[in-house]
């Protein structure tokens, strides 16, 4: 029988930033929570729809709009204001700050963010991390010989103490800084690197892939079980930081809201 070729299709990249995780036993529940409409409004920031300097819709119109409480809005819009976000006056409005410190309150983790909308409490664990030489697939990835060195991460996100995703990184150690002191217990490699690196842009890969031994076991499936994985380079410029496999378990979509 002859091989099937391999297809690719192309997402926008406004369609990329709209898709957003859903676990199989979150998907029948609600997820206008006060982090998803925070998220919405920083998109809209983001994309210039909002421009700095602009009134944004009252608490009113936005709560018909993503038809939710008002209160849900009111909280979104206090976490903003608190991180300089936008600017909230009594009688006049929400207005987009002049220069939003959006660098220091951006989305740490798409995964961290989705885990929180879905009103699910969020974990994490790190599996691994230590200094390897590059496998052949990562360094053409990252640019790089097969002898160099890179640094692999692997840790597992909970939502409500279950397995929701396993991520593992690889990151470029002679584009970034040194990893001997840095802690990732707490953290992912991903949040890591946003916020000491800030890549200037990213390239998303959506598939099946079967997942290796120690996603495997973290998440209680099969080693070398299809799964839905999404792959992400992350770029400075026109050098590679870090490459990154996400494994979510049978059952996870991606949905995709315009």
């Amino acid at each position: 029988m002859p091989q099937r070729s391999q297809q690719m299709s192309r997402l926008s990249d406004k369609a990329v930033a709209r898709l957003r995780g859903v676990s199989p036993d979150q998907s029948g529940r609600s997820t206008t929570t006060w982090q998803s409409v925070r998220n919405e409004v920083l998109l809209r920031i983001r994309s210039q729809e909002w421009p700095a300097g602009t009134l944004i819709p009252t608490e009113k119109q936005l709560a018909l709009e993503w038809g939710c409480a008002r209160a849900t809005i009111n909280r979104a819009l206090r976490d903003l204001a608190d991180n300089g976000i936008v600017e909230r006056r009594r009688k006049v409005g929400t207005r987009v700050t002049a220069a939003p410190r959006l660098e220091a309150s951006r989305e740490v983790s798409t995964i961290r963010s989705d885990i929180r909308a879905q009103g699910a409490e969020f974990g994490y664990r790190l599996l691994r991390s230590e200094a390897v030489a590059a496998p052949p697939d990562i360094a053409r990835q990252l640019q790089l010989s097969d002898s160099d060195v890179v640094h692999h991460v692997q840790g597992l996100f909970l939502a409500d103490q279950a397995p929701y995703c396993c991520l593992a990184t690889w990151l470029n150690t002679k584009a970034l800084p040194s990893l001997e002191q840095v802690d990732l217990s707490e953290s992912s490699a991903e949040e890591w690197l946003d916020h000491v690196a800030r890549p200037s842009h990213s390239r998303i890969s959506i598939m099946a892939l079967p997942i290796g031994l120690r996603c495997a076991e973290a998440m209680q499936l099969q080693q070398g079980m299809p799964v839905l994985t999404i792959e992400r380079t992350d770029w400075a410029n026109t050098t590679p930081l870090a490459f990154s496999r996400q494994f979510f378990p049978p059952g996870h979509r991606l949905v995709y809201e315009d």
